[in-house]
């Protein structure tokens, strides 16, 4: 087929009609210039995810027990269950600690509940079931008082959602 048999008349469905050849330009800038609009996100601008922050002391306490599960911990029976418990606990707080850290971001809820339930676990048995000793006690104590911490700041983190446009798409 050659250029002569093209028909240089569009027809058909298929055929690129303009009713009166005006292409339309949106205002040009784009959606953030607005000074007052920038002046007033300086001023309720939210505050940076605490979650990621929680989810490191959180881990930094696991791996402090974990350490001090060969050291610190007695031989005798009491003293090995003790360890095995605070071993469950550390387990499971290092797994949602390395979910927070390297998940996507966002609300980390299951998380955070697990951080908190550990915390809350190792206060328990440190303050009720624990009889061994009080160097035992006060570690197990301070490690899930900071658990908590760590499990209430990662659930209270705010999370930072993308601004959308305000009507129209500045791309285009």
């Amino acid at each position: 087929m050659t250029s002569e048999h093209i028909n240089p008349a569009a027809e058909g469905r298929h055929a690129a009609t303009r009713p009166d050849n005006a292409v339309e330009v949106g205002p040009t800038g784009y959606h953030y210039d607005d000074r007052a609009r920038l002046a007033s996100y300086r001023r309720t601008a939210p505050r940076p995810p605490a979650a990621p922050a929680g989810a490191a002391i959180a881990l930094l306490v696991c791996l402090t027990v974990m350490y001090a599960e060969w050291a610190l911990y007695a031989q005798t029976l009491q003293g090995q269950s003790d360890a095995t418990w605070a071993l469950g606990f550390m387990i499971v707080s290092t797994g949602a600690s390395l979910r927070i850290l390297m998940g996507n971001p966002g609300r980390h809820l299951v998380s955070g509940v697990v951080i908190l339930v550990s915390g809350v676990g190792l206060l328990f048995r440190a303050l009720v079931v624990t009889r061994d000793s009080t160097t035992i006690s006060a570690f197990e104590i301070a490690s899930g008082a900071l658990l908590v911490v760590a499990a209430l700041m990662t659930l209270l983190s705010p999370t930072l959602e993308p601004e959308s446009p305000p009507g129209r798409d500045p791309w285009g």
